[in-house]
């Protein structure tokens, strides 16, 4: 029997990773740790911890002590906080681990640093650093009347907001800056992309693709309490067969890192010119990839590739794995999730009228 950690456990990525391993294989052994004492609550694990932040000093010695007092083989960080802390440190770690290099996180934790790794290749919409911009009604001009506020760090698209003049830029930042939550360097103006908003899912292993899938996202959860109308995680969204996604993706990816491996799992958005840019890279499982793992192998009854999820762990603790018995691209049916809080999820397939309740 395999026994696997999993950090950050109680939030919803982690949940969704948990059960897609339980749906795939009954014989392993789950260790789950989460800050949040309640959130471990959400689902069965053999053992739970409650753990310091991220940030503590006592992070990893914590860590370290709950796999060696469980016998723990691999550790999976589900929070991309945690999963850059845990890469970062990995010498200071006995246990396998399935993560881009340390290095790796300190370009796509960065959105300036992505836009400029990335600029080269022109797959990202144009950005430009707010402290740099000496004329920014000029600026709205070039790109347009309108531009996207953002800060360089953060998920769920933290502190962002559509801007139409300088003023309302402006006074974005300085009530952010006044409240204490971020200082004038750290936020970039981009451009503003009107299109469809979209997501690829993809796993990397040493270098080279093992499978991926995209899926656009239609519906953001209670977008009414963000002025951006962002929020991180999608209640409606489908899978979509795009060969421009993929080619974009394929190449930021590479741009970023010549060696892959791992969870690289992007969000793209349409221009007013109908191309693909990517603006943002995340080193970590989006949260629904393990639910659509999940779905893989409840609903669709995939081969065991299709749960993501599971394959990731296999590869992690070292077993083999055909990679070229494997897909690459859009290895999901064109449906559509819905999900919400207590309501549960269902897959629409809107081609046949008819729906499948997942949970």
């Amino acid at each position: 029997m395999s026994r696997i950690l999993v950090t950050g456990a109680g939030g919803i990525g982690g949940v969704n990773f948990i059960r897609a391993i339980k749906v795939a294989c009954s014989d392993i052994f789950i260790v789950g740790t989460d800050y949040f004492k309640y959130h471990l609550e959400f689902i069965d694990m053999d053992k739970k911890y409650r753990t310091p932040r991220h940030d503590s000093p006592e992070f990893i010695e914590i860590l370290n002590k709950i796999i060696e007092n469980e016998n723990i083989e691999f550790i999976h960080p589900q929070p991309e906080v945690e999963a850059e802390v845990i890469a970062k440190n990995r010498h200071r770690f006995r246990v396998k681990m399935y993560l881009p290099r340390g290095e790796i996180f300190d370009i796509c934790r960065d959105k300036y640093l992505t836009a400029l790794r990335l600029s080269n290749y022109d797959l990202v919409p144009k950005t430009y650093l707010y402290t740099e911009v000496d004329d920014i009604d000029n600026l709205l001009e070039e790109l347009g009347g309108k531009a996207w506020i953002r800060v360089r760090r953060g998920a769920g698209g933290k502190l962002s907001l559509p801007v139409f003049s300088s003023k309302e830029l402006k006074y974005w930042v300085e009530l952010w800056v006044t409240k204490g939550r971020a200082r004038d360097e750290d936020f970039v103006i981009q451009e503003y992309l009107p299109g469809r908003d979209f997501a690829w899912n993809s796993l990397w292993y040493r270098g080279e693709l093992v499978t991926s899938y995209a899926r656009e996202r239609l519906e953001y959860i209670f977008p009414h309490v963000s002025p951006s109308r962002i929020t991180g995680t999608p209640v409606v969204s489908r899978i979509v067969v795009d060969p421009r996604i993929n080619e974009v993706a394929m190449k930021a990816v590479k741009a970023v890192d010549e060696k892959p491996h791992g969870f690289y799992c992007l969000d793209l958005k349409e221009g007013a010119d109908g191309r693909i840019y990517v603006t943002e890279i995340n080193l970590k499982a989006h949260t629904t990839l393990p639910l659509w793992s999940y779905i893989a192998t409840r609903i669709f009854r995939m081969p065991e590739w299709g749960n993501i999820a599971y394959l990731y762990l296999r590869l992690g603790l070292g077993e083999d794995v055909d990679l070229k018995s494997i897909p690459k691209f859009d290895i999901y049916p064109e449906v559509t999730m819905l999900r919400h809080i207590d309501v549960g999820v269902w897959i629409l397939y809107e081609d046949k009228n008819m729906k499948i309740k997942v949970l």
